[in-house]
């Protein structure tokens, strides 16, 4: 089974599969990476047995799959990956509890792996640039709008379009590949979500 862009979830115990937060963790590691339990556990801060039964869990209901197997020390290591790089529940599965509680995992994950990048950046990808005042090498910023749906997907489109003309994306694909002189690595996370409570202000 190669892996997807979208994979549709089909019953309720896929669904259940992944409502749990340690089995959400566990996902979103292997949808950017193939990763051995051992590497897993050591991640997060788990015991290796408790990783080994997650990963059958998830296996056996389709969700991961084993990519690739190698022998060390005599040991063969099983290497993991996500079968798809988004999962989205088929109708007759919504309205779910448990969707709602992994969707909102997801995006704590999300800004969890952004602060730690953050705190291990080196200094000079926050330094200013004397040269250049209006030259920005980094941006923090956060927006409130009022949108459409179709309007918000729209922007979505095409911001994905405006990555894809401007920059080269990183995948474990392209992870090897040469970089030019010119380029320099870029860390962006980008979260956005529908929130009604007006008392949010910029």
């Amino acid at each position: 089974m190669n892996m997807t862009g979208v994979y549709k979830i089909k019953t309720h115990d896929q669904l259940k599969a992944i409502a749990d937060p340690l089995r959400t963790k566990i996902l979103m590691k292997l949808v950017k990476e193939a990763y051995t339990g051992q590497q897993l556990a050591e991640m997060l801060g788990i015991q290796r047995n408790n990783i080994y039964f997650h990963l059958k869990e998830l296996e056996k209901h389709g969700i991961i799959q084993v990519v690739r197997k190698e022998e060390k020390n005599g040991i063969v290591q099983k290497y993991y990956r996500a079968v798809a790089g988004r999962f989205i529940p088929e109708d007759h599965l919504l309205p779910s509890a448990d969707l709602v509680e992994t969707s909102r995992q997801v995006f704590m994950e999300t800004l969890e792996a952004t602060r730690t990048k953050i705190e291990n950046a080196p200094a000079e990808s926050f330094a200013l640039d004397s040269r250049n005042e209006t030259r920005r090498k980094n941006i923090a910023s956060t927006y409130r709008f009022h949108a459409t749906e179709e309007s918000f997907h729209a922007f979505v489109e095409e911001f994905r379009q405006l990555m894809n003309k401007h920059f080269t994306i990183q995948t474990s694909e392209t992870a090897d590949s040469q970089e030019s002189v010119e380029e320099k690595g870029y860390y962006l996370s980008l979260i956005a979500f529908q929130d009604d409570d007006e008392k949010i202000t910029n």
